[in-house]
């Protein structure tokens, strides 16, 4: 007996191994869209394989081995930091498995499925809120699974959490019934049609049926207007100036290979209307302005929409001397040369002031709003866009070599949600534009083209969406049925107590 216990904990160790592994390739560096599927089935395996509560406790080391091999190098964080963050990101998966192991063997048939994708998302959409937004959900690993993630449209990314984590339920069911589908346990009281694995398949036919008939419709009716997105090279990190306070001597030090960069921007800016463009942006914070210089930058920035008879939106960095403050922020130019707007980045590691508004500018080629990179990880931050009518969402962003092309990935879903075309020019990453079915029509890697110059045709009007109605209806519909299980579960359980004999 001691030897076949032996024997069965070894088996549920490569169920622990390999569902680390899989999770070792959940975005980032190393993103692939299944393994946010495989993942959570070896792992709530696992977990649900444990009789003592403290054993699946060594999911932490292996977890974190995982994360941290994908993500070391990644972001543009202090060593410590790096080290750190890798033992934080695992925790709330850790929490949502130990709730379903707890939960679910009270409950029976389709019931004991749902307490795992009610709980994941729970926990989800609740992260949204903290600093790390929906970065490191797995539905952010979807974009590429282009018929799945069109569910978006109608639940936000919280339907694509639901069903990956429900269809790891679903096999873990199957599976302790040795696959046997017929059985009472995978039924429940319903027979055939209350079998999870059949209501879970029906759904995802359902969902891939959707996605399927949205991206065969065809958008050659729209017309389309043409984008351009401007990337110049920067030698040095000048966010670093921000960290000892923007000291003037400090600036005075680079103030000619600014003057250079910026010189680059407007030439390539030139090209991109000879090109035809009638949009054009740059990618973020890719003119780094000190403060005496700002009301010139605004007066050539007015004079070149004025004179090529475009929108223009140059993102720049405004070094204000003795501040720690980002002003990292997006101008919108008309065709006129008047100033549109300015929007600040809001979701940043580094200290803002921003006001949190997108704004957005009626133009005959639709609603044009901007926002800057991490703010795009942000779902309910960026519904205020889609409610306001957005057409084409002007994305700048600053990534690294280690998170390309992942980190594009989750701003073109928020096209989705939103029903609006997102481009994103990127510095160090990889650029992309798609139109609000997550179609791509341009993409540019920054490490291996050397004209950092991207056009993109994308259409002139967006599409209307549930999620841009409803928002995150799907979200607190999951919550809701958490709740709920949860008391049935409390419930059966003390009604299973009062039955036995004394």
């Amino acid at each position: 007996m001691q030897r076949k216990t032996t024997n069965a904990f070894k088996i549920d160790l490569l169920w622990l191994g390999l569902g680390s592994l899989a999770y070792a390739f959940v975005g980032w560096r190393w993103s692939a869209p299944a393994a946010a599927w495989i993942a959570p089935v070896f792992l709530l395996r696992f977990f649900r394989n444990q009789e003592r509560w403290y054993v699946p406790l060594l999911a932490l080391p292996c977890l974190y081995a995982a994360f941290l091999t994908n993500m070391i190098g990644a972001w543009d964080l202090p060593a410590a930091a790096q080290i750190i963050l890798p033992a934080i990101v695992p925790l709330p998966l850790i929490l949502v498995l130990y709730t379903d192991r707890a939960l679910s063997p009270r409950l029976r048939g389709i019931a004991s499925t749902l307490v795992f994708p009610a709980a994941y998302v729970t926990v989800d959409y609740l992260l949204g809120f903290t600093p790390l937004g929906t970065l490191f959900s797995l539905a952010s690993t979807q974009f590429t699974f282009a018929t799945i993630i069109q569910a978006v449209s109608i639940t936000g990314i919280w339907g694509v959490s639901f069903l990956i984590a429900w269809f790891a339920a679903v096999v873990n069911a199957a599976w302790e019934d040795h696959f046997d589908l017929g059985s009472y346990r995978s039924s429940g009281r319903f027979g055939f049609l209350g079998n999870p694995a059949v209501l879970f398949t029906a759904a995802a036919l359902l969902l891939l049926a959707y996605g399927s008939v949205r991206i065969a419709i065809p958008a050659s009716w729209r017309k389309t207007v043409r984008v351009a997105g401007v990337t110049a090279e920067h030698p040095r990190d000048y966010w670093t100036l921000l960290d000892v306070a923007t000291p003037e001597e400090e600036v005075d030090r680079y103030r000619v290979e600014m003057r250079a960069i910026e010189e680059e921007l407007f030439r390539q800016s030139s090209r991109a209307v000879q090109a035809g463009a009638r949009i054009i942006f740059w990618a973020e914070g890719n003119a780094v302005v000190p403060e005496e210089e700002l009301e010139r930058f605004i007066a050539r920035s007015r004079d070149f929409a004025g004179a090529n008879g475009v929108y223009f939106a140059p993102a720049i960095l405004h070094l204000r001397y003795g501040s720690s403050l980002n002003y990292n922020q997006v101008l919108m130019f008309t065709p006129e040369g008047e100033l549109a707007f300015t929007y600040q980045k809001t979701k940043s590691w580094l200290p803002v002031d921003s006001d949190g508004v997108i704004r957005t500018v009626e133009t005959p080629y639709g609603n044009l709003a901007a926002a800057i990179c991490f703010d795009m990880d942000f779902p309910g931050f960026l519904l205020q866009a889609a409610r306001a009518g957005t057409d084409i969402m002007l994305v700048p962003g600053y990534d690294s070599e280690r998170i390309r092309p992942f980190h594009t990935e989750p701003a073109l879903i928020r096209g989705i949600e939103g029903g609006y075309s997102v481009i994103r020019q990127v510095n160090e990453g990889t650029s992309m534009a798609a139109d609000y079915r997550g179609t791509v029509v341009a993409r540019q890697d920054y490490f291996t083209t050397k004209d950092r110059l991207m056009l993109a045709d994308v259409p002139v009007r967006g599409t209307w969406t549930v999620y841009r109605c409803l928002g995150d209806w799907f979200a607190w519909t999951s919550m809701a049925l958490f709740v709920g299980l949860a008391a049935l579960s409390v419930h059966r359980t003390r009604r299973d107590r009062q039955a036995l004999p004394a």
